[in-house]
Formats: C-alpha cells, sequence, structure tokens
C-alpha cells in the first residue's frame, strides 16, 4: 500500500476513533429550564392526585384493568358522553406527570417568556394532558384564551359523573390551576353533539352554565372555527395555539389530522386548505403546539410508552441535555485533515 492510501486510511481511523470518544465520554447535564419543567410536572402530580381523591369521594369505581396504575384519570370504554374511539395506551401515557415537562420544552423551543399570549383547545379525551398544559402556562406565566369542548373519546373524560368540565373546576377552585377555561362547547359531531339525544344535549348545556361557564354553541362547523379563530386573535398578539385532543374544531372537516404528526408545527405535512383553527393559525403564520399522537412525542421527548408505575416528577430525558467533549471532535476533524492534506496530489513541474 502507498504512502497516499496509508494517510488516508489513518484519518479515517482517527475520525472513527473521535466518534467513539465522543460516545464513551459524553454526559447528561440539566437543561437550562430543568427547573420549570420540574416544578410543571410537581404541580401536574398534585393535580392527578387532587383529582384521584375526588373520585373515590365520589364513588366512583376505577377499572383496574384499563387503568393499570389506579390514576382516576382514565375513563370509561364507553358511555353517552363518549364522541370517538381513543386508544388506551396513549391515555395511560398521557397521566405520566412529566408530560408537563414535555409541554415546557415546547414552550421554550419557542421563545415563549412570561406574559405571553397564547390560544389554547382543548377536549375531554386527554384531561390529564389538559391538566399538564395548564400547569406548564401557570409555570411558564402565559396568558392563555381556553376554549373547551365537553365530549370525550374511549377512555377519556367520558364518565357522566366526572367529565372534564367536573375536573377543571374542581382543580380550579381548589387553587390547584391558575386558569379555567373561558368558554365551553358541547363537543362530539361538529363541536355540537349531533350524534347525541336531544335531552343529553340539553342536559351537558345546563352543567356547562351552572358551573358559570359561557357556553360556545354554533351548529354550522365552518362557522363555528371561523368564529372560535376570531375570538382567539382578538385577544391580541398570539405567540401560538396549542391544541390538545382532536375535536371537531382542531382540523375542521379534513382528515390530514388523522396523520399528522404531533408537536410543534409549523407547516403541515401536505397542502390541506381545510378550515380548522390548526390551518387557520398556520396559514397566519402562528406555531402550532398539536398534542395527540402520544406514543411518537413520547419516544420523542424521552418519556416512556405506557409506563408502569409512573414515574415520579423529573424522570425522563425531557429534563436534560447531552453535553459533549468537543475539544475531542476537534482534535480528530484537525488531525484528519492534517492527514488527508500530507496525502494531497503533489503537481509535477514540466
Amino acid at each position: 500500500m502507498d504512502k497516499k492510501r496509508i494517510l488516508r486510511a489513518a484519518a479515517l481511523i482517527l475520525l472513527l476513533a473521535a466518534y467513539l470518544a465522543l460516545e464513551l465520554t459524553k454526559t447528561m447535564i440539566p437543561a437550562p429550564d430543568h427547573a420549570q419543567k420540574l416544578a410543571a410536572s410537581r404541580q401536574t402530580q398534585a393535580c392527578l392526585e387532587s383529582i384521584r381523591d375526588l373520585k373515590a369521594e365520589l364513588g366512583l369505581e376505577t377499572d383496574k384493568a384499563a387503568d393499570i396504575n389506579g390514576t382516576g384519570l382514565i375513563g370509561l370504554e364507553y358511555s353517552f358522553i363518549t364522541t370517538t374511539i381513543g386508544n388506551l395506551e396513549a391515555k395511560r401515557t398521557s397521566t405520566n406527570p412529566n408530560m408537563a415537562a414535555l409541554v415546557v420544552d415546547m414552550f421554550t423551543e419557542l421563545g415563549l417568556k412570561s406574559g405571553d399570549k397564547v390560544a389554547v383547545n382543548c377536549s375531554g379525551s386527554f384531561p390529564a394532558l389538559n391538566i399538564a398544559v395548564l400547569c406548564a402556562i401557570d409555570v411558564m406565566e402565559l396568558e392563555p384564551y381556553l376554549i373547551s369542548s365537553f365530549g370525550a373519546s374511549t377512555h377519556g373524560a367520558n364518565d357522566p359523573a366526572l367529565t372534564w368540565l367536573d375536573m377543571e373546576h374542581h382543580l380550579y377552585s381548589q387553587g390547584l390551576i391558575g386558569h379555567k377555561s373561558d368558554l365551553f362547547s358541547i363537543g362530539g359531531m361538529e363541536d355540537v353533539g349531533k350524534e347525541m339525544d336531544p335531552g343529553l344535549r340539553e342536559n351537558i348545556t345546563r352543567r356547562i352554565r351552572g358551573y358559570g361557564y359561557e357556553l360556545f354553541y354554533d351548529e354550522d362547523l365552518i362557522r363555528n372555527i371561523e368564529t372560535r379563530y376570531q375570538i382567539y386573535r382578538d385577544q391580541g398578539d398570539l405567540k401560538c395555539f396549542i391544541n390538545v385532543g382532536g375535536n371537531d374544531a382542531s382540523f375542521g372537516d379534513s382528515n390530514i389530522m388523522v396523520h399528522t404528526d404531533g408537536g410543534i408545527l409549523t407547516e403541515l405535512s401536505e397542502n390541506d386548505n381545510s378550515t380548522g383553527l390548526v390551518q387557520l393559525f398556520l396559514k397566519d403564520s402562528i406555531p402550532v403546539i398539536h398534542l395527540l399522537n402520544m406514543k411518537s412525542l413520547a419516544t420523542e421527548y424521552g418519556l416512556p410508552i405506557d409506563p408502569v408505575p409512573l414515574p415520579e416528577p423529573g424522570q425522563g430525558d425531557v429534563y436534560h441535555e447531552v453535553h459533549y467533549q468537543t475539544w475531542i471532535a476537534c482534535f480528530g476533524l484537525a488531525g484528519a485533515a492534517a492527514l488527508l492534506w500530507l496525502s494531497r496530489e503533489k503537481k509535477r513541474c514540466n
């Protein structure tokens, strides 16, 4: 083997050695927003424990086969306020209190700061995730305008005796969360419960108003969404839109929600001009935090899927950043560059 090949092989070996050394010496250090993440997760855990205790006080049974961690946040397989089919493992994954740290991480990535205004859209399908968002908002001292819907998918807050309306009202009354919904809708088909019995819709309306909430109702879905959007925009300079779950107002009459990744969205995966809240905010260049596909989100942010038992606040890769010994990379690159320079072709003089 000639000298040039030997030098080039040595350069490659040096690069591989540097890469291996980087991986072996990397360390995990606390993320800059570690304290905020931990505070939000601890607040979330306190809220979840309060809902679990409330459920016991109301004499409501917990299905131990479905709610394997006994959280009290996993609802029924079916009830007359159930709107759609939900994934049980995703619902259980969302009860991890460290989901609040995931939300804080997204707020940090978007550069949100104290006093920033955000628009929030929640349904009853992921009550634990709703709580995580509200706790993250409290810790980050954001100013939300929140619209929630009453209906819930399977294993969400679909127990008629303990709905998201009841949970939120309880937590706010106890001072465990700093904000409550500004408006409440019925939810379900076209956001007005078209699949529900008329008597049930009237009962839901009475319950919403009975807690002192203002009912949001419009039978025309497109007008419903456009009105919601204008209400949000009337609040001022919104820094982002947070969508929890998948009620009909989220994506309107589009089916793109089914294959839209969760997390921070600045554009959709494909061209979609349907009138949904997500599309409207993105059209106006306002970023969206879409919280629905729990399994992929948990994996991306270093949280376990369907954990048993539930992790304590502070557990998960979302709290840390990877730190590398950069001098090793510099040494490896410099050494490899030098070896390649020595192996270069020399020009012949005629």
